[in-house]
């Protein structure tokens, strides 16, 4: 169920255009299933992908949208306003730059390097480290359950719109 989310959230660096035969031979990540299964071609499965994405945020409640976006869409922008949205809703013990700082860690990937994701930077106040551990856990497990919520919610809608192929028995 990721990869579908994944694939539609990434809707934007989808591109139809014609590619040169070498760039047809190349396949980064995992490779795409094309005509096989599914019989669609490339421009079918982007409209496909393009109207399942319409239709998740059409029907899904925001927080479940936000919290879709936040974690898999790749648009920088689009991610930054689910952030955003999510941090005064998120239930958390802590205060709102640890909110803010907690919420952006969960949804942007780890990057080596920045010292934005060291727990101490995310108080000013002087909170002790175990309290501060405490809070980040309370307000993770609080987005991954709006993140397992979202994701069942979005495979109802799928299915109801025959979307999801159930393996054979």
């Amino acid at each position: 169920m990721s990869h579908v989310i994944a694939r539609v959230m990434s809707i934007d660096t989808i591109d139809g255009t014609k590619k040169p035969g070498w760039q047809a031979l190349y396949q980064a990540g995992f490779p795409e299933v094309t005509g096989s299964g599914s019989g669609l071609s490339e421009q079918e499965r982007l409209t496909q992908d393009s109207m399942t994405r319409a239709a998740l945020h059409r029907e899904l409640p925001e927080l479940a949208w936000r919290v879709l976006v936040a974690k898999y869409s790749i648009n920088d922008i689009e991610v930054a306003q689910a952030v955003h949205w999510l941090v005064p809703r998120v239930a958390s013990p802590g205060h709102h730059l640890f909110k803010m700082k907690c919420v952006t860690a969960w949804a942007i990937p780890r990057r080596l390097g920045p010292a934005f994701y060291q727990l101490q930077t995310w108080d000013a106040e002087g909170t002790p480290e175990g309290t501060l551990r405490r809070w980040r856990s309370v307000t993770k497990r609080w987005l991954e359950d709006q993140l397992e919520d979202a994701f069942r919610r979005s495979a109802e809608i799928m299915a109801a719109r025959g979307l999801i192929e159930r393996d054979a028995a």
